[in-house]
């Protein structure tokens, strides 16, 4: 994520990022509000995405921060998991 900008444009990335997938979740909610649990999962699978990329691009600037976007990445790869299979007929409450 590095642009001519230097750590501005950064910033701004990561913000996009992360709002990004902040919209994502809120749409994944909906989605599962009306049963559609194969499209909650694309939704939180996209979403655990873009924390992927928030985690890779803190992991040199502040360790801390990107631990905290991999565990961000593993509960929602989990809670997709969990959608996909309520979508399959399974009985799983979707709480992670």
């Amino acid at each position: 994520m590095s642009h001519s900008l230097g750590p501005l444009a950064n910033n701004l990335a990561a913000y996009a990022i992360y709002s990004t997938a902040q919209t994502e979740m809120r749409h994944a909610y909906k989605l599962i509000e009306t049963g559609d649990y194969l499209g909650a999962a694309a939704e939180i699978d996209s979403a655990a995405h873009a924390a992927e990329v928030l985690a890779r691009a803190t992991s040199e600037l502040d360790a801390e921060r990107s631990e905290r976007w991999r565990r961000v990445v593993v509960a929602r790869r989990r809670f997709a998991e969990q959608a996909r299979v309520r979508a399959a007929g399974a009985a799983l409450p979707l709480a992670a």
